[in-house]
């Protein structure tokens, strides 16, 4: 039962999002009007990163974003004379000055936006949120701001992954894959000590079938799966891979030591263990050097499969405190939501950025205002025409969780997208499991189910037209009142995600979920990167339009198996792109060849003409 509570002078944060708008002079008796969500311009991010054009590449510095998105000085003076009304007189400004945050009393936020704010608790949950459900603006500053937070949201998010720890069956001795009951079965049985193979005991082009064990998947068997087994790194000091860590998570340097000395001697030889960068944005406490305590399972998953996979690319990891905003649906009664924009923010101040970021975090779609969704994933589109290629795990239930599956405020079924998996601007990772031929991830142990679906904040984007245009025709139209068929397709691609070898606090752990596959496919594109630098190229960049393209004929398809929830079987794999595993499991050979491939500019950037 959810409860409400009269709030009186609490401190709040108030960001706000400046767009350009008409000259006005702003008195304390303007008009209100409640205010709804802005569309977000991105007239410039398919130039860049579309593969065919000859621009395709000529990322931007950070000062041409500036450029691009820093509102007109009118607009800022409008925005700073109504909160100067409010006797609001020193707000603080983001770089390209298109946010604003100020620190407010919950009584002057009410008069500033004419709301009433409440306290909520959801039953018997100490847990509480100060939130308005509705909002309002001066007429004449409708055009100027695109959302204002927090007010309405109630949203929260989970990290994407799953602990797990348990003859081999018929199936296995038969050479046949396994049958839906038969997988069930197998992540039910408890097990003990789990070998893993070890490289310096198998030729130096093992098979797959020497280089895994599919109950425990290491950095060797990834390798080998996907093709980067053998290559060397060539300027990985010209490179780089960034991961992002929210809630608290870190990554233990001790941890991640020993792992490397089981499942990457030659980065343990390296001292990779000591030598990543922390960067702590929003005064997160900074717990990944300490030597003893209690680390964190989701930060250790998240550093060994980087540096497992990636090595020797150096990798930076980003710890960002705070929480987004929300909003409130059936599902979700506690906020708990990556505060994405302080990440983005800091970001986009900096000169130099790795040119991979991967995140293993994601919220339902329908719990975050849809504003916030579409500045943010903005956002990200900025990262992207700076050249860096932005990933983020699909989720781990499905197409929703069974019970929890109810359209923001309905309570008519309906599939639950996540976010940010759903915005374009994204390269949104699934799962899948077994190691020869792969099937669409899920553990029944765990309830973990590999995310995807469709977007309904976010349009289907052009680069994907052709590849959904084909699914849907051939999906079971029973599912059509379940989702939204114009909206964005996803996961882009996948990896394997199932029972991921892991270290925290000195014990060896089994872990699932599109966490893990997020930051190795990431992995794999930082080699890519790698090559592409050796030869004087620009890195890959926002890598949605190359892989709908050229790119896709580096990915083995993936037609087995669904992303069940929402008491539905799901989405089914099928041939081509499907929303259960997207355009596929990468090939590192193919992919580099593909990209090597393109024919590019000078380095002289594109927006100098």
């Amino acid at each position: 039962m959810l409860q409400c509570f009269r709030c009186f002078i609490v401190v709040a944060i108030l960001f706000a999002s400046i767009l350009s708008c008409a000259s006005h002079e702003i008195s304390k008796a303007s008009t209100f009007r409640v205010k709804e969500s802005h569309p977000v311009p991105a007239r410039w991010k398919r130039k860049v990163s579309h593969p065919e054009h000859e621009l395709y590449g000529k990322h931007l510095s950070s000062t041409a974003i500036r450029d691009l998105v820093q509102p007109e000085r009118e607009t800022v003076r409008l925005i700073t004379d109504w909160l100067g009304n409010h006797n609001i007189k020193k707000p603080r400004f983001s770089l390209a000055e298109d946010w604003i945050s100020v620190f407010l009393s919950i009584e002057a936020v009410e008069l500033l936006l004419n709301t009433t704010y409440h306290v909520y608790s959801y039953g018997d949950d100490e847990k509480t949120l100060i939130r308005a459900l509705e909002w309002s603006l001066p007429e004449h500053l409708h055009e100027c701001i695109d959302t204002i937070q927090p007010t309405s949201s109630f949203f929260r998010i989970e990290a994407q992954g799953r602990r797990v720890e348990p003859p081999e069956p018929q199936w296995f001795t038969e050479g046949r894959l396994p049958t839906y009951e038969e997988m069930i079965e197998e992540d039910m049985l408890d097990r003990g000590h789990i070998d893993v193979p070890e490289q310096e005991n198998l030729p130096d082009n093992p098979t797959i079938a020497q280089a895994c064990n599919r109950l425990a998947i290491s950095p060797l068997c990834i390798r080998t799966m996907y093709g980067t087994l053998g290559y060397t790194a060539q300027v990985p000091e010209k490179n780089g891979i960034g991961l992002v860590n929210y809630h608290g998570q870190s990554n233990n340097r001790s941890d991640l030591d020993m792992f490397l000395k089981t499942y990457r001697k030659d980065a343990a030889a390296a001292n990779a263990a000591y030598t990543f960068k922390t960067e702590i944005i929003n005064d997160e406490t900074d717990q990944e050097g300490q030597l003893k305590g209690i680390s964190d399972l989701e930060g250790a998953l998240d550093i060994q499969v980087v540096v497992g996979n990636g090595f020797p690319i150096p990798v930076t990891a980003y710890s960002v405190t705070g929480k987004g905003p929300s909003q409130g649906d059936a599902s979700t009664t506690i906020n708990d939501n990556e505060p994405y924009l302080d990440w983005l923010h800091y970001m986009m101040a900096k000169e130099d950025l790795p040119p991979v970021i991967t995140t293993s975090y994601a919220d339902d779609e329908q719990s975050v205002p849809e504003a916030y969704a579409r500045r943010v994933c903005n956002e990200f589109a900025q990262l992207g025409a700076r050249g860096v290629s932005v990933i983020f795990a699909s989720g781990d239930h499905g197409v929703g969780r069974d019970c929890h599956c109810n359209g923001r405020g309905s309570d008519k079924t309906q599939f639950v997208p996540s976010f940010p998996a759903s915005c374009p601007y994204v390269t949104s990772v699934g799962a899948t499991r077994l190691v020869g031929p792969e099937v669409v991830a899920f553990d029944a142990r765990g309830g973990f189910v590999s995310g995807g679906g469709f977007s309904n904040y976010f349009p289907r984007p052009a680069y994907q037209e052709e590849h959904v245009k084909q699914y849907l025709k051939g999906l079971d139209t029973s599912l059509a009142p379940y989702y939204n068929a114009q909206g964005r397709g996803y996961p882009d691609v996948s990896a394997i995600g199932y029972h991921y070898a892991v270290m925290s606090n000195g014990d060896a752990h089994l872990q699932d979920g599109t966490s893990a596959s997020a930051p190795a496919f990431a992995a794999l594109i930082a080699l890519v990167n790698d090559a592409l630098l050796a030869e004087g190229k620009p890195t890959l960049g926002f890598l949605n339009p190359m892989l709908y393209s050229k790119g896709a004929e580096a990915f083995t398809d993936i037609t087995i198996g669904s992303n069940f929830g929402c008491n539905t079987t799901g989405f089914p794999a099928k041939k081509g792109w499907d929303a259960a595993s997207g355009l596929g499991t990468p090939w590192f050979p193919k992919l580099k060849e593909i990209a090597l491939g393109y024919r590019y500019r000078s380095q002289r950037p594109w927006y100098f003409g």
